[in-house]
């Protein structure tokens, strides 16, 4: 029986071969880091993170902004040294900026500096190239060829196993919507309007390509501070892209990743609410990363022929203090 069994495979093979269908994608993982490393006191723990980094050989990592902590000064220097951190780093290293390198700097202690002079600077540092940084980087796509958002060079977009990754600069202190900031408000309305766009243009890709899932990285924890805004009458700086990214995922229907970093606490939520009083999708998981002085990462398995295709889960960091894990009972508890 065998003998017939198998030439019968190898015409099915050969006939998927002729027709040009592709291979099954295989399984790859990635690792997601953010709001680190916060002062010289965590730089010798930063180092071990991206040695244990380099030594997963992850396909790619993204570091999910914050650098440094809202009430360190700002320096050309420390900036610098980021980058070449980044570049110590083996395999590509995707970054996307927080509110500290760039919204926040206006505060007294960090000496009152303009916002957007430092995000300028960011974008000029970090995104001269359509390529992420690492010692091994890859081409990105990126929303300066879209027109009318030429300038947002640092909103990146790359392809793996079929699966669709983005970065969006969606940051903490309400997304830089704060009226009380001269050109805050109008430097967020003109970002919120190309976030969108961005997020519009990443599924429309995955559409296309017919992608197993969508995964986005940003820096804000937009859920918490949505419904906070909303108890005390503020607009706020996450309404658009939260409904966005909701009425995308509801059309495509497939898993839809979201990390993010901004509360400094491991966390993997299956099935979000994306706008207050909303249900629950299903299809959409939010990972956040660890930060602060927790100086670990998150390690996501990606299987695009898995049902789930994202298996995401704590990467300790050998020699690292051992971070505070959220309690859940408590957390259920508060909820109550």
């Amino acid at each position: 029986m065998l003998r017939f069994i198998r030439p019968a495979l190898f015409l099915v093979f050969s006939l998927l071969v002729a027709r040009g269908a592709e291979p099954l994608a295989e399984r790859f993982s990635f690792i997601a880091m953010g709001c680190m490393p916060y002062g010289a006191q965590n730089y010798a723990a930063y180092e071990r993170l991206l040695a244990e980094i380099s030594r997963q050989r992850p396909s790619f990592t993204v570091h999910c902004g914050d650098t440094k902590s809202g009430s360190e000064p700002p320096t050309d220097a420390f900036y610098q040294q980021v980058k070449t951190w980044f570049d110590s780093i083996e395999g590509p290293v995707i970054y996307t900026p927080g509110d500290n390198e760039w919204t926040d700097v206006n505060r007294v202690n960090n000496g009152a500096q303009d916002p957007l002079v430092w995000l300028a600077k960011v974008r000029r540092l970090y995104f001269a190239e359509e390529r992420s940084l690492g010692r091994a980087p890859m081409p990105l796509v990126t929303q300066r060829r879209e027109k009318g958002f030429e300038k947002f060079v640092e909103n990146a977009r790359w392809t793996r196993g079929g699966v669709v990754f983005a970065t969006v600069h969606v940051v903490g202190s309400n997304n830089n919507h704060q009226p009380e900031i001269p050109g805050a408000v109008e430097e967020f309305r003109e970002r919120d309007a190309a976030n969108a766009a961005w997020v519009r243009a990443t599924f429309a890709e995955a559409r296309a390509t017919n992608a197993p899932a969508v995964a986005l990285f940003f820096q804000a924890e937009p859920l918490n501070h949505l419904d906070a805004a909303l108890k005390k009458g503020r607009e706020s700086g996450f309404t658009q892209f939260l409904a966005t990214v909701e009425s995308e995922a509801r059309v495509f229907a497939k898993p839809v990743l979201l990390v993010h970093a901004d509360e400094h606490r491991y966390r993997l939520e299956i099935g979000v609410r994306l706008k207050a009083g909303g249900e629950k999708l299903a299809n959409v998981t939010r990972l956040e990363t660890f930060g602060a002085n927790d100086i670990h990462a998150v390690f996501v398995t990606v299987d695009p022929q898995a049902p789930q295709v994202f298996l995401a889960g704590p990467l300790i960091v050998p020699g690292n203090a051992l971070p505070n894990l959220p309690n859940p009972r408590a957390a259920a508890a508060a909820k109550k």
